[in-house]
């Protein structure tokens, strides 16, 4: 299939990674080339949310996609909740992710997401 690609800009992108101090908010992970802007509301279906601060998060690579894979998602409690059916074969994704369902999410104190906006993006995960 084809989607419809939405960019953000690279002013933005800096913005983001400021406001996240630089680093993963799952495993603090602070290398800049491994780090991405992970939407809530993905930008192919919501492009008028792709520069959005509240609907963003920065991720290392490997969480940006087990994210958008929905293997595990953070609900509007800023708690980690991850797919019965995850069952990482990493060591690294079972100890920041599977081992650590239920714990909350630490948002720097200028780093905010849109609680509804992870309750659409969870409403439609069948497995929550």
């Amino acid at each position: 299939y084809q989607r419809r690609e939405v960019l953000v800009s690279d002013a933005f992108r800096e913005d983001t990674l400021a406001r996240y101090g630089h680093a993963c908010s799952l495993t603090g992970i602070e290398a800049a080339p491994l780090l991405e802007l992970a939407h809530v509301l993905p930008r192919s279906q919501h492009p008028e949310l792709a520069e959005h601060p509240e609907n963003v998060l920065i991720m290392n690579t490997l969480h940006h996609r087990a994210f958008d894979a929905n293997l595990f998602t953070v609900d509007s409690d800023f708690r980690i909740r991850a797919s019965p059916s995850f069952d990482p074969g990493h060591p690294f994704l079972r100890e920041t992710i599977m081992d650590r369902e239920g714990e909350r999410v630490s948002l720097p104190a200028d780093a905010r997401i849109r609680p509804t906006f992870l309750d659409e993006l969870n409403a439609g995960l069948s497995w929550l």
